[in-house]
C-alpha cells in the first residue's frame, strides 16, 4: 500500500481522530509487520489535531492528504502530501516534514539539537525527499513538487533554525491553510493521485543529467570525506571502471565481476565511481550496501551537492523488520537493472549472493575476505563462485593489487600481516621500512594518547578515536548511558582502567544523527566519541587514535583470545564465540580469532598518515613497544 492514510481533507477533518489513529496503527502494522512505537503514535495525535484545526477551511476541504508515504525501494516516509493542481492546472504535491518540537537549535548545518535530542535539519529531509521523487519515480514528471516544514508545537522564538523553504509554526493556522489554498486552488482527479501513489522506482533522464552536471563535485567530495589525501585513481582502477563501462555498452548481461582488495585498495572509491560513470552513461545503475553508517555518509556525500542524488544508493541487507527488502535479500520487487555494485560483499550470506545475482545484467562484488567481521557473514570467494555458476554466469575475477590509503604503503600493510598472523617471525627490515613515511606509536596512558592527537589536530590534520568492542554494549536510547561510556569511569564492564580519567569519551550511535557529522562532517577531530568496527569500517582519517581492548591480548609468544567482548552482533556473535572459546570449544575459538585478527587489521588501517595505540592490557601494551623498537 505504501501509505497509511488517504482521504479527502473534507472526511479528514470530520472523522473522529481516535477511529483515525486505530485505522493509522492498522495500517501502520499491515505495511511495516510491526506496532508503531509509543513516541510515533503520540506524534500522530499530536500532529492531528493540529492539522484538523488548521485544515478546516472550505476552500481546501476538496483537496487529498497522504500520511506517511514510503518511498518506492526504501523505508524513507514522507509525513504528509497534500494533492491538487496550481493556478495552470497542473498536478501538484506539497510536501510537508511534520515536527512536534517544541524548542530546537542548529548544532551543525544538517544536525539539529531538539528538545527530544539529536534530529536531522527538518528541512533537509523534505528537501532530500524532494529530490529523491524528481530522480527516481516513475510518476513524479506528471507533477509539480512544493516543499514545506511544518513545527506544529513549536513557535517562532523557539525554533531556532534557518529555513530556505516555508515553515509554519504553531500559531501559524491561518497562515498555514492560505498557503496551501494559494498554491492548490484546484483538486486533482483520484486516478492521478493513484497513479502517484502506485509509482515505482526508476532513474529518471533528471537523474542522468544531474549527475553528469555534478560528476566533478561528487568525485571531489567523495575524495575529501572517504580518503583525505584526495588521490586521483590509479591505473588499475581506471581500466577496472572502464572494462566494465565497455561491457554496458556492447550489451553484456549475465556477466559477474569478483574484485577483490585489500584495506586502502580503494574499493569503495572505485564503486562510487563506477556508479557515476554507469549513471552518466544513461545505465540504470545502483550501489548497495550493508553497512548503514557508511551508507548514510555516502548518500550525504551526493546530497550536499544536489538533493535527491544519493536515490541510487541502497541496502542490500536490511532484515524483515525494517518492512521492505534490500536489494539482495527475497522480496525485494524491481526490474532487472543494467549494472548493480556491491561493496563490503565480505558481509553477504549465502542467501544475499543468491539473490544479488538475479538483480542486474552485470554485478560487480567487491569484497575482502579479510574483512569479514562475524561468522555469519560468507562472502568468499568459493561462495560466490558457486552461486554464479549455478546461476549460468559468465565470471571475470579481478584483484586490486594496489595500497592507496595508508602511506606507508604495501611495506606497512606487511608489517600488520606479520604483526597479527606471525609475530615471532618480524625482522628488522619488516619494522623499519615504512617508518619514514608513516607514524605508528603506542602510548602509555589515554591523555598521552589524546595528546598525541590533539597536536596532530593543531597542524591541521584530521583525527579521530576508534575502539575495541569491549567494556560496553552501546545504548541507542540513551547517548549517555553508562552502556555507551566506553572511555571514562565507572564502566559498564566495570573494569577500573579509566578511573583517574577526567573525561567521559561514549560510543556513537546513531548511523545518521552521529557518523555522518562524525567522518563527513569533521567532529571526530573534537575527540568526544569514539567508533566502534562497526563504525570505522569504509572511512578514513589523517591519524587514528585506537583503543586496543581486552578481547585480543599478548601472552607467552603469541595472541590469544582475551577476557573481554561486549560485541552481541551477528549469530553466533563475537561475544557468544568467545565465551564458547573458554569452555573448551576449539572450532569457536579458531573462529573468533580470525574474526579478531580481521577487527584488528581493519584498525590498524584506518590512519592514512598514523595510527596511535593506547592498549588496555598492560603486556600487550609491553610487547607492542618491543616490537617498535630500534
Amino acid at each position: 500500500m505504501n501509505y497509511i492514510y488517504l482521504n479527502t481533507i473534507k472526511n479528514f477533518v470530520e472523522e473522529d481522530t481516535d477511529d483515525m489513529l486505530e485505522k493509522f496503527k492498522r495500517n501502520f502494522k499491515a505495511e511495516y509487520g510491526e506496532f508503531p512505537e509509543i513516541q510515533q503514535i503520540k506524534a500522530w495525535e499530536s500532529s492531528i489535531t493540529y492539522l484538523k484545526r488548521a485544515l478546516n477551511q472550505e476552500n481546501i476541504k476538496h483537496l487529498s492528504l497522504l500520511f506517511e508515504y514510503r518511498l518506492p525501494f526504501g523505508n524513507e516516509r514522507i509525513d504528509l502530501i497534500v494533492f491538487g493542481k496550481d493556478k495552470e492546472g497542473k498536478p501538484t504535491i506539497l510536501l510537508f516534514e511534520l515536527k512536534g518540537w517544541k524548542s530546537a537549535q542548529e548544532a551543525s548545518p544538517m544536525i539539529v539539537n531538539s528538545d527530544i535530542g539529536k534530529s536531522v535539519h527538518p528541512e533537509y529531509q523534505v528537501e532530500n525527499y524532494a529530490g529523491k521523487l524528481r530522480f527516481s519515480h516513475s510518476e513524479a514528471a506528471n507533477f509539480n513538487i512544493i516543499t514545506a516544514v511544518l513545527m506544529y508545537n513549536g513557535n517562532h522564538n523557539s525554533i531556532k533554525l534557518n529555513f530556505r523553504v516555508p515553515v509554519f509554526f504553531n500559531e501559524d493556522v491561518q497562515k498555514l491553510s492560505s498557503f496551501i489554498s494559494d498554491c492548490l486552488p484546484q483538486n486533482v482527479g483520484f486516478n492521478e493521485i493513484s497513479k502517484f501513489v502506485e509509482g515505482k522506482y526508476f532513474q529518471t533522464k533528471k537523474l542522468f543529467e544531474a549527475i553528469k552536471e555534478h560528476f566533478d563535485d561528487i568525485q571531489k567530495q567523495s575524495y575529501l570525506a572517504l580518503a583525505e589525501s584526495g588521490w586521483g585513481l590509479s591505473n588499475e582502477q581506471l581500466e577496472l571502471i572502464e572494462e566494465i563501462i565497455e561491457d554496458l555498452k556492447t550489451g553484456k548481461r549475465d556477466l559477474v565481476y569478483l574484485v577483490q582488495g585489500g584495506p586502502g585498495s580503494g574499493k569503495t572509491l572505485i564503486a562510487i565511481h563506477l556508479l557515476l560513470a554507469s549513471l552518466s552513461n544513461g545505465f540504470q545503475t545502483i550501489l548497495a550496501y550493508r553497512n548503514n553508517r557508511l551508507i548514510n555518509s555516502i548518500r550525504t556525500i551526493f546530497d550536499s551537492i544536489h538533493r535527491g542524488l544519493s536515490n541510487p544508493i541502497k541496502f542490500y541487507s536490511v532484515g524483515v523488520k525494517r518492512g521492505f527488502s534490500g536489494v539482495a535479500e527475497r522480496n525485494f520487487k524491481a526490474p532487472k537493472f543494467d549494472l548493480v555494485i556491491y561493496d563490503e560483499a565480505q558481509r553477504m550470506t549465502k542467501e544475499n549472493i543468491y539473490y544479488a545475482i538475479q538483480r542486474g545484467k552485470i554485478t560487480v562484488f567487491f569484497y575482502d575476505e579479510t574483512q569479514i567481521l562475524n561468522s555469519e557473514e560468507e562472502g568468499l570467494t568459493e561462495n560466490f563462485e558457486t552461486e554464479a555458476k549455478e546461476q549460468n554466469m559468465e565470471i571475470k575475477q579481478r584483484f586490486l593489487q594496489g595500497f592507496y590509503r595508508v602511506e606507508g604503503g604495501i611495506q606497512y600493510h606487511k608489517f600488520v600481516e606479520s604483526l597479527l598472523q606471525n609475530p615471532e617471525k618480524i625482522d628488522a627490515e619488516s619494522k623499519t621500512s615504512w617508518r619514514e613515511s608513516y607514524e605508528l606509536k603506542i602510548l602509555s596512558s589515554m591523555d598521552d594518547l589524546l595528546s598525541a592527537l590533539v597536536n596532530k589536530r593543531e597542524k591541521g590534520f584530521k583525527v579521530a578515536l576508534i575502539a575495541a568492542f569491549t567494556e560496553s554494549p552501546g545504548d541507542f536510547s540513551h547517548s549517555d548511558s553508562i552502556k555507551n561510556l566506553r572511555i571514562g569511569y565507572p564502566l559498564y564492564s566495570g573494569f577500573d582502567i579509566y578511573k583517574d580519567f577526567n573525561k567521559k569519551i561514549y560510543w556513537l550511535m546513531d548511523p545518521k544523527k552521529d557518523y555522518v557529522p562524525f567522518w563527513v562532517g569533521g567532529e571526530s577531530n573534537r575527540l568526544e566519541n569514539c567508533a566502534s568496527i562497526y563504525g570505522c569500517q569504509g572511512f578514513e582519517t589523517d591519524y587514528a587514535g585506537l583503543i586496543w581492548g581486552r578481547d585480543f591480548v599478548f601472552r607467552e609468544g603469541g595472541w590469544i583470545i582475551g577476557d573481554n567482548c561486549e560485541d552481541n552482533v551477528g549469530r553466533p556473535s563475537l561475544k557468544t564465540l568467545i565465551n564458547k572459546a573458554k569452555n573448551g570449544d576449539s572450532n569457536a575459538a579458531m573462529t573468533a580469532k580470525r574474526l579478531l585478527i580481521n577487527r584488528y587489521r581493519i584498525f590498524l588501517t584506518r590512519g592514512i598518515k598514523g595510527t596511535f595505540i593506547f592498549c588496555e592490557d598492560t603486556e600487550t601494551t609491553d610487547f607492542l613497544k618491543s616490537i617498535l623498537e630500534d
